[in-house]
């Protein structure tokens, strides 16, 4: 169990025992240890993980989209024949698999 640092919040408290892979029923445990009351612990640490978890789905959302826009240049310089050759199949083949790469790493962070 960790213990709080100095003057430090039992916000960030919360934010550092999540990082190290602490359960919520421990962290509320250890809260309520130290003497801070039950409704405000339990409040206090779902508001800290839907922030963990807002922060994760924002940067998952911003890879699907980045991911999105690279297949979609990969779709219009192979249908406009834009490229030739081995530069071709490097675009058709390469940068459409480098996008759905990247749609399903901003997967990951969503779900």
């Amino acid at each position: 169990m960790l213990e709080l640092q100095g003057n430090e919040k039992p916000g960030k408290y919360v934010e550092r025992m999540l990082e190290n892979g602490e359960k919520k029923e421990e962290i509320e445990k250890s809260l309520i240890a130290l003497g801070h009351d039950r409704r405000y612990v339990l409040e206090l640490v779902e508001e800290v993980a839907k922030m963990r978890d807002a922060s994760n789905r924002s940067t998952g959302l911003t890879l699907i989209l980045v991911g999105a826009f690279i297949c979609f240049i990969s779709f219009l310089l192979t249908v406009t024949s834009a490229v030739s050759g081995d530069a071709y199949n490097f675009v058709l083949f390469g940068v459409t698999s480098l996008g759905v790469i990247v749609i399903f790493a901003g997967f990951t962070k969503v779900f």
